[in-house]
């Protein structure tokens, strides 16, 4: 997440007496007052007769009535435009406050000039320290970019659990593949994932059971982006693309969540056994329903649905009528093609949803090339003692390049 810096421009040095200048904004309304006169436009003239009801000369100085009835000194130089803005927001009197509460104290103070509240917004962007202690915003920066696959096994996304507590082996990861339009999910426990063990996974769990994938998403840890790792992808024309962040690999890290909280409900106190449940787990997780699709994972993939033990135990009419049951499975796979795209309208439709909703609290950020920005610190290694008073932003850095959505 980043966080837009614009060039300070405030000056500490001493400032000189006031000096009007040329063309200033005042100088037709000061002119209607002091010596009535009015610019020959007529337009023009109208509205200076109009602007010149609210203000008065008092001992040669120009005033501005208020709404309070406060009479506000108007200022018409730059600089001290400046060193108003400077003494009210991080003077001695300073609070570094918000532009609306700036604009506002500045009026409060019996200070005015037009441009108050966009000088105010303009200076506070400049503050050096607001910015690098601001607060982190919430609201999504962009509307949400969905991911539509149109078929099984085209896009996987992979991502690394851990650590677990010690299984026999000394197995303490999980290496997760989870494919994008049936929701297949793949997951091996390792002792440590390396670049050996990930490309050995992919070969075994992936491309020798359901052919090569045209893509793998996943984060950028060593052992995806690795020579190896690269090697390996690129002999087999697999593309592998390494988000900047996490929530583009969101699919992965849902199935983390699903595969975790699944393991922890079968057992409660062995708690190296995990390894153990991993299969069960990853059965139920292939012969569950999904909201998205309305289907199985198993149903997606193989085009019927699976027979259950409880089936044999307490029989079905799938499970008695064989016969019957047969061409009822030659008939679904004949509709399979059918039956994954009806899967794929739901599931637009529901991404369509969630979209419309996510999209309604976005508050767009638009960046670009040549900018400087603040990055977000996670972890403050130059003020490692500063505890809560430590900085929030470190940069600035200057944008190189917009890489897309």
């Amino acid at each position: 997440m980043v966080h837009l810096a614009i060039p300070s421009i405030k000056d500490d040095n001493i400032l000189v007496a006031p000096i009007e200048e040329e063309n200033s904004w005042s100088d037709d309304i000061k002119n209607y007052l002091e010596n009535d006169q009015l610019p020959d436009d007529k337009m023009e003239a109208r509205k200076v007769r109009f602007k010149a009801s609210r203000y008065v000369i008092i001992r040669g100085q120009l005033y501005r009535r208020s709404s309070t009835g406060l009479n506000l000194r108007c200022i018409t130089n730059k600089t001290q435009v400046q060193k108003i803005l400077q003494d009210m927001h991080d003077g001695e009197c300073g609070n570094h406050s918000g532009s609306r509460i700036l604009a506002n104290r500045v009026s409060r103070q019996g200070y005015y000039w037009p441009t108050l509240r966009q000088d105010a917004i303009r200076y506070v962007q400049s503050c050096d320290a607001c910015q690098r202690r601001a607060s982190m915003s919430h609201k999504p920066s962009e509307p949400l970019h969905s991911t539509l696959i149109p078929w099984p096994f085209m896009k996987w996304g992979m991502d690394i659990v851990g650590k677990l507590p010690p299984a026999p082996g000394q197995n303490v990861f999980l290496l997760v593949l989870t494919d994008y339009f049936s929701k297949w999910v793949e997951a091996v426990a390792f002792s440590q994932v390396r670049d050996k063990e990930v490309v050995s996974f992919i070969q075994t769990n992936i491309i020798c059971r359901f052919g090569i994938p045209p893509e793998i998403t996943c984060d950028n840890g060593t052992q995806f982006i690795s020579d190896r790792t690269k090697r390996f992808c690129e002999e087999r024309k697999l593309v592998t693309s390494t988000p900047r962040y996490p929530q583009s690999n969101g699919l992965a890290e849902s199935s983390n969540k699903t595969i975790i909280n699944s393991i922890k409900k079968r057992f409660k106190a062995a708690k190296g056994k995990w390894v153990e449940e991993l299969t069960s787990v990853l059965w139920a997780n292939r012969t569950t329903p999904r909201t998205s699709t309305g289907q199985t994972p198993f149903s997606l993939v193989y085009g019927c649905e699976v027979v259950l033990a409880i089936e044999v135990r307490l029989t079905t009419s799938r499970h008695t009528s064989v016969e019957h049951n047969l061409v009822d499975l030659s008939y679904d796979l004949d509709a399979l093609e059918e039956f994954r795209e009806a899967a794929y309208i739901r599931m637009a439709a529901q991404k369509q949803v969630v979209e419309r909703n996510f999209n309604k609290n976005v508050q767009t950020k638009v960046f670009q090339e040549g900018e400087y920005v603040l990055r977000r610190v996670f972890q403050n290694t130059q003020e490692p003692n500063a505890g809560k008073l430590s900085t929030k932003w470190e940069g600035p850095y200057q944008i190189s390049s917009i890489v897309g959505k």
